[in-house]
């Protein structure tokens, strides 16, 4: 290989590695960029809408249906047969002992609300063990009825358990993706705030528009605005949302937004501050985490890089001193 090849491959490389580290600030650049460009179409919309709908008193009647379907769609299928039986047994003593107050508080951080997601999730908890349990003993049985009875109770218990698991790890995992969504929400907040908007606007507006960046906190919010159409106040809504997360940065978010809804004022340069502030706690939070990783990975490399290094260094010492010594056996 000449001096010319070894210089191209070394200035390739160079342009790789260097694209490469600029690939994440270009997407972060792209990022930006269609967030700005979707919030001013929606501002716009926005400006049309309010100059196209007239301010007279026939608009009311048009406002007034999504208020009152708001009541129905809190509990659908309540009114059904359906409803009623799944009342009637999440309400019996066995509906009680399967679908707990924590398994409905799962539930429900999960994303999964009313009377049918829980009656499902109760039928499952119930059927699925006891199928599996049968299958299991009949399974056994020809080799042992004491073998049989203990694998049915022990594939019962496993089968009962992993659904209460699974909703766990969800709502771990919608936990995790509500702390990385808030910086985004109090962006979005505070830009909506800084061209005038109300508290109630920026909501719909981060909902409507916004929903699809937001994939935990835009379908609550958006509940949220259901329920303050039908009729209750705001802070009773956005408090649901932070006894339902139990997020110590969303319960401080919505406690501002609560209290300026309720007293008034500027909110831009409190959402700032506030931004900022969960910024410095996500570095720190990052920088802790990085911390316990270094000292995860000084193990893996002892495991995995030290004995590679043991023979690349040793490894040639070591067969020169067998060469030798086969060498003197031979000449003896």
């Amino acid at each position: 290989m000449d001096m010319t090849s070894l210089l191209s491959m070394s200035l390739l490389a160079a342009a790789g590695a260097a694209g490469l580290l600029a690939w994440p600030l270009v997407r972060q650049w792209r990022q930006r960029r269609a967030t700005t460009r979707t919030l001013d179409a929606a501002l716009d919309r926005q400006a049309v809408r309010a100059a196209a709908t007239p301010a007279s008193p026939s608009a009311s009647p048009s406002a007034s249906p999504p208020a009152a379907a708001a009541n129905p769609t809190a509990n659908p299928g309540s009114t059904t047969l359906g409803g009623r039986l799944s009342e009637t047994w999440l309400t019996s003593k066995l509906g009680r002992a399967v679908v707990t107050a924590e398994e409905q508080r799962l539930l429900e951080q999960c994303g999964y609300y009313g009377v049918r997601p829980r009656t499902v999730f109760g039928g499952l908890r119930v059927a699925v063990p006891v199928a599996l349990a049968l299958a299991a003993f009949v399974w056994r049985l020809p080799v042992s009825l004491a073998g049989a009875i203990g694998w049915s109770f022990a594939t019962f218990a496993v089968a009962f358990l992993l659904p209460k698991l699974a909703l766990r790890r969800r709502a771990r995992q919608r936990l995790a993706r509500v702390a990385d969504e808030l910086p985004v929400l109090i962006d979005m907040l505070r830009l909506l705030q800084g061209v005038g908007l109300s508290i109630d606007q920026s909501l719909q507006i981060i909902v409507v528009e916004f929903g699809s960046m937001l994939h935990v906190l835009g379908p609550e919010l958006q509940r949220a605005n259901q329920q303050f159409a039908s009729g209750r106040s705001r802070e009773q809504t956005l408090q649901r949302i932070g006894k339902l997360f139990d997020d110590e940065d969303l319960k401080g978010l919505i406690t501002l937004l609560t209290q300026v809804d309720r007293h008034g004022g500027a909110v831009q340069e409190p959402l700032r501050q506030f931004g900022e502030r969960l910024q410095t706690a996500r570095k720190a939070r990052m920088k802790d985490k990085i911390g316990r990783l270094t000292v995860k990975m000084t193990g893996v490399m002892v495991v995995s890089l030290l004995p590679v290094l043991l023979i690349l260094t040793a490894g040639p010492g070591f067969l020169g001193v067998i060469r030798m010594l086969a060498r003197m056996n031979g000449g003896h």
